[in-house]
């Protein structure tokens, strides 16, 4: 018999869908303003005082314009929607070419992805260029002979040519495009989401659990993949390449120290598992601890809920059965889930070269894993579980007519079954489920971790100091990003105030991530007002010029970043001119969403990609799109600077958002409220443009 946690993972009762479709609800009228075009017309602040010169006004108007400055701010849905999101496909590379690029970071410097100090001999500044030089230039026999350098010999598998056998599989895969900002943030090492980015969502309100479960599911659903055979397989094969590459210099690396009188050697093939080692374990473990602490955090207040709901519900049954109801979902959702991450949140290494056996289950493929976390499992008390499982067992069937199907959108308006006026039961049940979890994970995980610093953080501080010590001066030095002022019509009063919105948004306090306290008031944004260099008003791509040929150093961690820019235009300044209201639940269907309606400005890619790729991978994309100003720093900064995907990657996700704002990693129920908002404003809008090309055509036939 299987026991009772298991079997609940098993056969978690199943729940109406949030994002089916339910009773319409008409949303508010919708009025698209954009004052570089539409001003003293008939969409801008004033209206025409008679109807005369409104009349006027719609003669001279170009509708086409305006459609087409209405499409291109709120998207096409006949080009984009949900399920085209979901099933576009992205290809990545398993083995990014970025912890190629960080290796030097690791070889030289000595430092680990997981916080911690190489435990190897390390490359001196000039073997780490030599790494770049063919063989031939340097080594000697019998490397004196190799027409190809190291990283070529990487590069290769990057190029994916297909000559040399080590090739035959290449280290690409497609994976789901809604999901590579998220996995990118969780091969990084990084928290999935800041404190504050958290609370703006109210993600720690037991009511909006929704949010976390289905965050859990596509954590699930990435780390499934990661311990897919084809992923390991592709993954151990491009690991292997690495690893070949990387003896291969050692070797040549040591004869010429023999030859030097440097008696140290190096010990490339231990440093090469350990550095991607200590990526896999970050990954892992930094993901599965925050899933661990924001779980109990949110259980917790709904148990504290839940105890506050009886008191004022006194002898009052059916109140004592709704909250025993709302906490008993809440809390057995995330439980299900999180049971799941405990053995699914690993990447093992087993069979990659170099890597020695070990007792570690995590090392363990994910069956064996998940069998193992049963069997122990077994073992434990379920008694609270057990006896919450049989009274459901023993609940009558009941014919569901169809408004009951209704009313079971909203299970908040539906009588609780008996079981849930137990206080006992779902006391021990608290109790009972925390400690047997906390138990089962320490035997399989291990002691919980504490961790260091954000690797992109390490990086940074290192290269900061850097230029500081070659003449930068502390007071000015700055990392972040430059941002274009390309909106003219205001005051300098009214832009003083945006500024102050705008930087109260972006300078965050980064908690949650580790080490940005010591990085936050080195943090800057780099203001350029395109009137100072004749950019017209809104004119992206001479803001684009211009910048490419001013900020031509290369980009990288610990200084302005030089690759993309941000751009304050209209829009972006009536996002704090005009905020929206006071954000509400949502209606039925639709679970809760918050934060995603904050003011944004314009972020600008200056890469030139390939159509087909653009074609494939982001659908739509011109270059540019808004971001979240809340995730200026905290979340994008570090996300593009470490060159693990770039701006298109963001794009699929951003673009069915209304206003086609980049708000982080999103998920399914989010998605679908975005849809629903944006397909709504389209309509209606559309209907608008619609009824003013009739009255303008009749206003020319009535001369």
């Amino acid at each position: 018999m299987l026991c009772p946690i298991i079997r609940f993972v098993l056969r978690r009762a199943s729940r109406p869908a949030r994002i089916s479709r339910g009773e319409r609800v008409v949303p508010a009228p919708f009025l698209y303003t954009h004052q570089r075009y539409f001003s003293g017309h008939l969409l801008s602040r004033r209206l025409a005082p008679d109807q005369s010169m409104a009349n006027e006004s719609l003669k001279k108007m170009d509708l086409d314009r305006v459609e087409k400055a209405i499409k291109q701010a709120l998207g096409n849905s006949d080009a984009w929607d949900h399920n085209k999101l979901k099933s576009l496909l992205h290809v990545i590379c398993i083995l990014p070419i970025s912890d190629v690029m960080r290796f030097a970071d690791y070889a030289v410097g000595g430092y680990c992805p997981d916080g911690g100090k190489a435990s190897f001999p390390l490359l001196t500044e000039e073997e780490m260029f030599l790494i770049d030089k063919p063989y031939h230039e340097w080594a000697t026999e019998p490397f004196d002979k190799l027409q190809y350098s190291c990283h070529e010999n990487i590069k290769a598998l990057y190029m994916n040519t297909g000559d040399d056998v080590h090739l035959k599989t290449p280290p690409f895969a497609a994976f789901p495009a809604r999901l590579v900002p998220l996995y990118s943030k969780i091969w990084l090492g990084r928290a999935p989401i800041s404190h504050d980015r958290w609370l703006e969502k109210k993600m720690d309100d037991p009511a909006n659990y929704r949010n976390l479960f289905e965050l859990m599911e596509d954590i699930l659903l990435i780390f499934s993949w990661l311990n897919d055979y084809q992923t390991q397989l592709r993954l151990r094969s491009a690991f292997n390449h690495l690893f070949d590459s990387y003896v291969e210099f050692g070797s040549a690396a040591n004869l010429r120290r023999e030859q030097s009188g440097i008696k140290e050697r190096l010990d490339m093939a231990g440093m090469c598992v350990e550095y991607f080692r200590s990526i896999a374990t970050t990954a892992s473990n930094r993901t599965h601890q925050w899933l661990v602490d924001r779980v109990n955090e949110v259980q917790s207040r709904a148990f504290d809920q839940y105890t506050a709901s009886l008191e004022r519900a006194g002898t009052d049954q059916e109140a004592i059965g709704a909250a025993g109801r709302k906490y008993y979902e809440c809390v057995q959702d995330l439980n299900a889930l999180l049971t799941k991450a405990d053995y699914h949140l690993s990447i093992p290494m087993s069979d990659f070269k170099g890597v020695t056996s070990s007792d570690d289950a995590l090392d363990l493929d994910l069956p064996i894993r998940a069998k193992i976390y049963a069997e122990i499992a077994e073992s434990k008390s379920w008694r609270f579980q057990e006896a919450i499982l049989k009274r459901q067992d023993q609940d009558p069937p009941q014919e569901k007519v169809f408004q009951d199907i209704l009313t079971s959108m909203n299970p908040e308006k539906q009588p609780a079954p008996p079981r849930f006026r137990d206080y006992e039961l779902f006391q021990g049940h608290y109790h009972e489920g925390k400690k047997n979890r906390a138990e089962i994970r320490k035997v399989l995980r291990g002691e919980p971790k504490t961790f260091a610093e954000e690797y992109w953080i390490t990086i940074l501080k290192e290269r900061m100091e850097f230029y500081l010590s070659h003449g930068r001066d502390r007071k000015t030095h700055r990392w972040g990003f430059v941002c274009y002022r390309l909106t003219y019509n205001q005051t300098d009063e009214e832009w003083a105030t945006f500024q102050k919105k705008f930087e109260a948004d972006v300078f965050r306090s980064g908690k949650w991530i580790e080490g940005y306290d010591s990085i936050a008031d080195m943090a800057g944004i780099e203001y350029v007002d395109g009137r100072d260099f004749a950019i017209t008003e809104g004119d992206i791509e001479a803001a684009k010029k211009h910048f490419k040929s001013t900020y031509t150093v290369l980009p990288t961690l610990g200084r302005m970043w030089t690759l993309d820019f941000l751009v304050i235009d209209t829009p972006s300044y009536q996002s704090y001119a005009r905020p929206p209201g006071e954000e509400k639940p949502l209606p039925l269907p639709f679970g809760p969403s918050f934060g995603d309606e904050g003011g944004f400005v314009r972020l600008v890619d200056t890469t030139n990609y390939d159509q087909q790729f653009l074609d494939e991978s982001a659908p739509g994309y011109t270059g540019s799109f808004n971001v979240l100003s809340t995730l200026i720093l905290e979340d994008l900064y570090p996300l593009i600077t470490s060159q693990i995907i770039r701006p298109s990657s963001l794009w699929p996700i951003a673009r069915l958002h209304p206003q086609g704002v980049y708000v982080g990693p999103t998920v399914i129920g989010q998605e679908a409220w975005f849809e629903w908002q944006r397909i709504d404003k389209v309509t209606m809008t559309s209907a608008f443009i619609k009824h003013l090309r009739e009255k303008k055509a009749a206003l020319g036939n009535a001369k």
